[in-house]
């Protein structure tokens, strides 16, 4: 009894898993070309092929799997799951493949393309019984393009929303097995600069050599694995492909098993073939798929730049000019100040929390603002802080009667600069930070009190006994998370006690249950930027 209350309940956890998973459909509307489908998607468990399969899929979909935030390295994978275009191996070849690759930090996506549509409760029957008749072939024919449009249109969208998925737009690959490596390979071919993949994973594919149009010199580069014994006797169309990619000197891996058969997938079989993506693993690694980017181009907006300091330091900064910049016009400007973990000089780290939201199509069309997040370096802070990291929460004291750290001055200067040389409106101007940076919010507040319009300080840390009235005329919006083991919520609650005592226009929201991260909840508050702009410095 036991050991069947443990699986039922394995297999209750493993649908939950599935369950919670993101699902993307992947038009708007009707998909192209099949506008007039009706038949809707379902599901077989019970089939010869012994394994769960998706048949009549109209709406084509993509499920998201996401990997920890701390194993994320900005590469995406699209997955194509093969069943002869009449249906889905949803598991051994989408779901399991994707859980596989989420563990070595990649975000990876199950597309659902459009299938032939069965006419009854088991295609894999269909597909038996029709196999090599000239219906079944007929409706392949009419569905692969579809398919491969599908794929086509998979790339176009996770590259077109990498920032929303903490992706770099560089590296997002496709894969996929059988019918899936018809579509991975056809994607190869005809490609624009929107559904271009980075790099293609055809396993097993059918792919014959009618179906290859002409390699480009910037096609991406292949890993291709199948079995010698593949019962389709597909393997000539993987050794097609290679030739092809080796031809046109684009570079290309392959792996071809003596045993293995067709659909080998993620199943065990006690064979070699059961480590093909080990080996897959193995070429991501060479090409530098599994490590972190150093720069992300997905924020190419924000243009690079240094601000020379005193005594020969220079602060890096990335500024964020509105589009259709006119310098014969006023904006807003936002110093964004990030957190300990993006301490450097790489000029790219701070951008990893709060830029994606000034990079949305929403936010560059109604944030009209000059956005600056410079970078601290990392033997100082942006306040005058002494931390003890060993205890949970941090043990923080501030002392504004100390001398400032010089990357604070050098940030405000920075600001000072800007509104002398940039279009610049000199009443909202406004601060923000998270962290570390929420610290430097409330200490440049308190240092230069007649800069800026609003102060919206991220679990942040002030210095409540040096507060005075200078920060009078300044509005503030505080945030923190109740359950915050890093900086103590406490610290924004005794400041914001304080300016309410100093009788300051301040808005205080605490989140419950929310850990550290609470800037998370923060930029997803549209509210956040409407507030902010509301907000002009009183002469």
């Amino acid at each position: 009894m036991k050991k069947i209350f443990s699986i039922a309940l394995t297999l209750f956890m493993v649908v939950a898993v599935i369950a919670q998973q993101k699902v993307i459909q992947l038009y708007t509307g009707a998909a192209p070309g099949s506008e007039n489908w009706t038949w809707n998607e379902a599901e077989n468990d019970k089939n010869a092929w012994q394994t769960k399969v998706v048949y009549n899929v109209s709406k084509p979909t993509l499920t998201v799997f996401s990997p920890d935030a701390a194993k994320a390295n900005g590469t995406a994978i699209i997955i194509c799951p093969g069943g002869a275009f009449h249906a889905l191996s949803i598991d051994s070849e989408g779901y399991d493949v994707a859980k596989w690759l989420t563990q070595k930090g990649i975000t990876c996506f199950v597309l659902k393309y459009r299938l032939a549509q069965s006419l009854t409760t088991d295609p894999v029957a269909e597909v038996l019984e029709k196999w090599g008749k000239k219906e079944f072939n007929d409706a392949n024919a009419a569905v692969i393009p579809l398919a491969i449009a599908d794929g086509k249109a998979a790339i176009a969208y996770v590259r077109k929303y990498a920032l929303d998925f903490n992706i770099n737009p560089e590296r997002i690959g496709i894969m996929g097995f059988s019918a899936g490596g018809t579509v991975t390979s056809g994607t190869l071919f005809n490609y624009s600069e929107t559904d271009k993949p980075n790099f293609a994973a055809p396993i097993y594919a059918f792919f014959t050599e009618e179906m290859m149009g002409n390699v480009s010199k910037d096609a991406p580069p292949l890993f291709i694995a199948a079995a010698t014994d593949d019962g389709l006797a597909l393997a000539p169309h993987s050794i097609g492909l290679y030739k092809k990619w080796t031809a046109a000197q684009v570079p290309a891996e392959l792996h071809m098993y003596a045993k293995g058969g067709h659909g080998f997938g993620m199943r065990k079989q006690n064979l070699p073939s059961d480590n093909w993506i080990e080996r897959f693993n193995d070429w991501l690694d060479m090409q530098g798929l599994l490590k972190k980017a150093a720069h992300n181009p997905a924020f190419a907006l924000f243009e690079k730049k240094e601000f020379p300091a005193a005594d020969g330091k220079k602060l890096p900064y990335r500024i964020l000019y509105p589009e259709g910049y006119d310098k014969t016009k006023k904006y807003p400007l936002l110093l964004l100040l990030h957190g300990g973990g993006e301490r450097g000089s790489d000029n790219e780290k701070q951008l990893t929390h709060g830029a994606k939201l000034f990079l949305t199509d929403a936010n560059r069309k109604n944030f009209q603002a000059i956005v600056v997040m410079p970078q601290c370096a990392d033997d100082t802070y942006w306040a005058s802080a002494k931390i003890d990291r060993t205890t949970q929460p941090f043990k923080i004291e501030v002392d504004y009667s100390a001398t400032p750290n010089w990357p604070l001055v050098a940030a405000n200067d920075l600001v000072k600069q800007l509104i002398a040389e940039e279009a610049v409106d000199k009443s909202r101007v406004y601060i923000s930070g998270l962290s570390m940076g929420g610290m430097g919010t409330f200490e440049s507040v308190y240092r230069y009190p007649n800069l800026y319009a609003a102060a919206l300080p991220i679990c942040g840390v002030g210095d409540a006994a040096n507060y005075d009235k200078r920060v009078t005329k300044i509005p503030f919006w505080v945030f923190h998370g109740d359950a915050d083991v890093v900086v103590d919520v406490k610290n924004s609650r005794m400041m914001v006690e304080k300016l309410k005592a100093l009788k300051v226009a301040v808005k205080y929201t605490e989140y419950p249950g929310v850990n550290h991260n609470s800037w998370d909840n923060v930029f997803a508050d549209p509210e956040y930027l409407n507030w902010m702009l509301q907000q002009k410095r009183k002469k």
